[in-house]
């Protein structure tokens, strides 16, 4: 009980931005992370996304491909090209190989297809919070250089 209260006072400043046009799935998406201890917040257009990832520190991102105003591949382009890395899952109705192989290498961390199980969701979004911690060690940064000690390169 004790590690389950640890638990859950830890993910609560674990701060998830949630992209999500269709109202009756996010509210659910979002009713379920934050019994899961998340904060949540929902933005439902692309054009969105990007202030409001400038505006608030975000551990991860749950991003639908089919947004209006911006569709999610162009949201994920563009976090990707100013460097983020921002943990991005795709969540997503396009379920071929091809759909799936083109989200990852357009950059996302993971690709879920709609209808998915919200307990997995939720694994997976541990799994890049990990992931993202892990990683964190390794990154060093001062001013507009960015110094990844692993892969020994300055940027």
């Amino acid at each position: 009980m004790a590690k389950d209260i640890k638990s859950i006072r830890r993910r609560l400043t674990m701060r998830i931005l949630l992209a999500e046009d269709d109202a009756s799935q996010a509210e659910s998406i979002k009713s379920w992370l934050e019994m899961d201890g998340y904060v949540v917040d929902w933005v439902e257009r692309g054009d969105y996304v990007l202030p409001a990832i400038e505006q608030h520190q975000y551990d991860c991102l749950l991003l639908d491909r089919g947004l209006p105003n911006l569709l999610g591949d162009e949201v994920l382009k563009k976090i990707r090209q100013q460097k983020d890395l921002l943990p991005v899952i795709f969540i997503t109705a396009k379920d071929s190989i091809s759909d799936k192989v083109e989200g990852l290498d357009l950059g996302a961390s993971d690709y879920l297809v709609k209808p998915f199980d919200l307990e997995e969701l939720s694994a997976r979004i541990r799994a890049q919070l990990r992931h993202k911690h892990q990683n964190s060690n390794h990154i060093l940064e001062y001013a507009e250089l960015v110094l990844d000690t692993q892969a020994k390169q300055l940027t």
